[in-house]
């Protein structure tokens, strides 16, 4: 699984994006979530 991890700094919410798709993404408080919901995908 690749994807690349981001952080909104004005929401502060990371969000994690398939590095091949950007449609797919998920997004966190914390990074451990952001992969979580992102996994479930």
């Amino acid at each position: 699984m690749n994807y690349r991890v981001q952080l909104n700094t004005d929401s502060q919410l990371f969000t994690v994006v398939d590095k091949y798709n950007k449609n797919v993404f998920a997004n966190g408080i914390t990074i451990e979530e952001a992969v979580e919901k992102f996994k479930r995908i």
